[in-house]
């Protein structure tokens, strides 16, 4: 209803609006022709001030605006000459009193020629006020003619209230009302005595209506508002809410008594139909989210409908079956997970025996028979161990012998040349963790970095315990200063691509792998990376259990 109202509302001021600035725009054009065509206005300052020509020019030009007045009676209240150089001569025309005109002009006319030289546009008309003019505000336009003589119009704001109060103020229809502006603030009313409907500090905004409640009276008004391009006022309308919905209790009442029947009628249907059919259905969801939850042992239970209770019985034997078959699957990757476990686990033995093979067979080749007594020492030592722990855990402790062990073997080959460093903290050695899980690290680090042997080569292994996400973790830090991984072996060794199917030599490292994924289930992070100075780093990141 606001919408419709305001939409017939906001036209009819519109085309109010329009009129006045197309009248505003008369009057400018007719000060423009008035100052540069009319010849008497020229020859005014060519005269002496008080010779004969002087005074027929006056007389002409006090004929002509006569004239004129009368034509623009309907808006235009005063046409007036200002000669300030000529003692300040006024030539007035008025449609009102002439002595108010006179005084208003006298004492106000210096002060509004120099305000009009600060506008920005020379088209806008200046709102000025003085309380000797019925109403107090009104509307003044000068046109400078030549230097010192000005041509100008006064309209009276009372004037167009008035016109603009012919549709509005009639009945119990609405109020209009004019009001001053500054940028997009209206700063007071124009026009005499303060209107009934206050809007001072109001913002003027681009939308067809604005909702009002007047502090005063309380009462809510519908304003539409807009503002003139000629001068810095704004047009505004209000219409009472209480006359827009005068009309509508009668039918809200009807409405309401409608709405409550059909809510009642509808609260017994839904009373109804969730006995028979909702609550029912409810339970069947309740049912399902806990079996997808995993409590297989949920069950419905049964009501007097025949439909629903082979429903109920259907999820029944279903929950049933889904329990036993996922009870038998969870057995059987259990079962697959522990073979699996085993055969990684049996995998490292014969490839670490394999290269310690080749090393004793080298010193024996070269007849370096006391290297191949100590290797074998070690050997013995290292396998004893092997068979003796067969279980699923070791401490670091145990596997960092193992590390010490395979670095004295592989001393015997480089002797000067290799050297292992351990940086832990003591609490760190009870730690229980899968056997061979940094060895073949090592192992990697010597047979693929160690390539210029006149340098001496360090491998470092260092670990730290933290804790993060309400969980503890051990981080291993396995470094070296070899040549560090090829380019073309990181993503690979990242996850993110294929190792080269014919690169054997990292068993061991893809075993590792394999192993604490089946051992963590996925928890357990190991990056692959280059120092920035060179070298290999690996890191292995490992929930405590």
């Amino acid at each position: 209803m606001r919408e419709k109202i305001s939409e017939t509302y906001r036209n009819t001021l519109d085309i109010f609006v329009r009129q006045t600035d197309r009248n505003l725009q008369e009057i400018n054009n007719y000060l423009y022709k008035m100052a540069t065509l009319d010849t008497d206005v020229g020859l005014l300052m060519s005269s002496p001030y008080g010779s004969d020509n002087y005074v027929l020019t006056k007389v002409r030009i006090q004929n002509e605006i006569n004239r004129d007045i009368g034509f623009y009676n309907h808006l235009i209240d005063t046409i007036f000459l200002f000669n300030e150089s000529k003692k300040s001569d006024l030539i007035i025309s008025t449609s009102g009193p002439y002595g108010i005109s006179q005084q208003v002009l006298q004492k106000n006319i210096s002060d509004i020629i120099k305000s009009e030289n600060k506008l920005i546009s020379r088209n806008q008309w200046l709102i000025w006020k003085d309380s000797i003019l019925p109403g107090e505000h009104f509307a003044i336009k000068t046109v400078p003619v030549t230097e010192g003589l000005y041509v100008g119009a006064i309209i009276k704001m009372s004037d167009i209230r008035e016109q603009l109060s012919i549709q509005w103020d009639d009945g119990a229809i609405g109020e209009s009302g004019i009001y001053k502006n500054n940028g997009k603030s209206l700063i007071e009313p124009l026009a005499g005595s303060p209107p009934q409907m206050t809007l001072e500090q109001l913002l003027v905004k681009d939308e067809p209506y604005r909702t009002v409640t007047d502090k005063t009276s309380g009462q809510n008004y519908m304003v539409m508002s807009r503002s003139s391009e000629h001068a810095d006022i704004t047009f505004n309308i209000g219409i009472p809410e209480s006359n827009i919905l005068k009309g509508l209790p009668y039918f809200q009442k009807a409405t309401y008594f409608l709405a409550f029947g059909v809510i009642l009628i509808f609260a017994m249907y839904l009373f109804f139909i969730r006995q028979i059919v909702i609550k029912p259905l409810q339970q069947l969801i309740a049912g399902m989210k806990k079996i997808s939850l995993g409590m297989l042992d949920m069950r419905l239970k049964t009501n007097e409908t025949v439909e629903l209770v082979i429903l109920a019985k259907t999820f029944n034997n279903m929950a049933e079956q889904i329990k036993t078959l996922k009870i038998g699957m969870y057995e059987e990757q259990l079962r697959a997970q522990k073979i699996e476990l085993m055969q990684l686990q049996a995998q490292i033995n014969p490839h670490f025996y394999m290269n310690s093979l080749n090393i004793i067979y080298n010193f024996a080749v070269l007849k370096d028979y006391e290297p191949v007594k100590q290797m074998s020492l070690h050997l013995a030592d290292y396998f004893r161990f092997i068979m003796r722990v067969n279980r699923d855990l070791i401490s670091l402790e145990e596997e960092l012998k193992h590390v010490a062990n395979y670095i004295e073997i592989q001393k015997l080959r480089f002797p000067s040349k290799l050297v292992c460093e351990f940086d832990l903290p003591p609490e760190s050695k009870e730690l229980m963790l899968p056997a061979l899980s940094v060895q073949p690290f090592i192992e990697n680090a010597v047979i693929h970095g160690f390539v210029n042997r006149k340098q001496t080569f360090r491998i470092k292994v260092a670990g730290s315990i933290f804790a993060a996400h309400e969980k503890k973790y051990l981080l291993l830090t396995i470094e070296d200063n070899g040549t560090g991984f090829p380019e073309g072996i990181l993503p690979g060794l990242n996850g993110a691509g294929p190792l080269p199917q014919a690169d054997t030599s990292r068993l061991g490292v893809q075993n590792v792998i394999q192993r604490m994924n089946l051992r963590y289930c996925g928890e357990v992070k190991i990056s692959f990376s280059n120092a920035t100075k060179g070298g290999a780093v690996v890191e292995l990141l490992l929930p405590l259990q």
